[in-house]
C-alpha cells in the first residue's frame, strides 16, 4: 500500500510540475502581395513579422508565415492558393487587390477572385480575415462567407503630417509601401480583428 500511494504522490507531482496541457499552436498565413511581403523592409520589419511578435508576447501560441509575393494580383494569388496555403493552415489573413486596383482591374473582377478565394479556404474549414483598402469595400463578401473584415489595411499610416509620413511611408513611394513604422501601426490596429480571428480558431 505504501509503495502504491507513494507512486501516486510522485506521479501527482510531476503533473503540477508540468502544468496545464499546452494548447497547440495556432497556424496563420498571410497572403498578399508586396504589401504583405513587405518590399523594401527587412524580414523581421513585415507586418506578419510583427504581428507574430506582438501576439506571442501576448500570450498567444502562434506561428505567422509570410505568403506575399511582390507584384501578385488576386488572380496571381488564385493560381497559388494551394501551394501558398499548405495543410495544417488554422486560418488565413487575405491582403489583395490593390495591384488589380493599379492596372486598372474592374471592381467586379477583383471582388469575383477574392470571393473564390475566401470560399475555397472556407471549404478547407479555414478561418479567414479579409482585409480591404480604400476606395474598396469587401465587407459583402466577409458577410456572405461569415469571415471577419478589417475595412482598411492603411488606416492611420496616410496621415497629413509631413514628418509623419516619412518615417511611416518610404519616401517618394507611389504605390503605398510601408516602412517599419507604417507596419507597427498596421498591427497594432489590426489587432483586435486578428485576436478575433484566433478565437474562431480555438473556439
Amino acid at each position: 500500500m505504501r509503495v502504491v500511494t507513494a507512486v501516486v504522490f510522485a506521479t501527482a507531482l510531476l503533473t503540477l510540475a508540468a502544468g496545464p496541457a499546452a494548447a497547440r499552436t495556432v497556424h496563420i498565413v498571410a497572403l498578399g502581395d508586396s504589401n504583405t511581403y513587405g518590399y523594401g523592409t527587412k524580414r523581421i520589419a513585415t507586418y506578419p513579422a510583427q504581428l507574430q511578435v506582438l501576439l506571442q508576447a501576448r500570450g498567444y501560441d502562434v506561428e505567422i508565415t509570410n505568403r506575399g509575393v511582390n507584384g501578385d494580383t488576386t488572380f496571381d494569388a488564385l493560381g497559388r492558393l494551394d501551394k501558398a496555403i499548405p495543410e495544417g493552415t488554422d486560418a488565413v489573413i487575405v491582403f489583395l487587390g490593390r495591384n488589380d486596383w493599379r492596372r486598372n482591374s474592374p471592381t467586379s473582377a477583383i471582388s469575383h477572385n477574392l470571393e473564390i478565394i475566401v470560399a475555397t479556404l472556407r471549404q478547407r474549414g479555414i478561418a479567414v480575415l479579409l482585409i480591404g483598402f480604400k476606395p474598396h469595400d469587401f465587407s459583402d463578401i466577409a458577410e456572405k462567407y461569415g469571415v471577419l473584415y478589417y475595412p482598411d489595411f492603411f488606416n492611420g499610416t496616410m496621415v497629413m503630417n509631413r514628418k509623419l509620413r516619412k518615417y511611416r511611408l518610404k519616401g517618394g513611394d507611389i504605390a503605398g509601401h510601408l516602412n517599419a513604422d507604417g507596419y507597427a501601426v498596421v498591427v497594432n490596429k489590426m489587432l483586435p480583428s486578428v485576436e478575433a480571428l484566433i478565437s474562431q480558431v480555438e473556439d
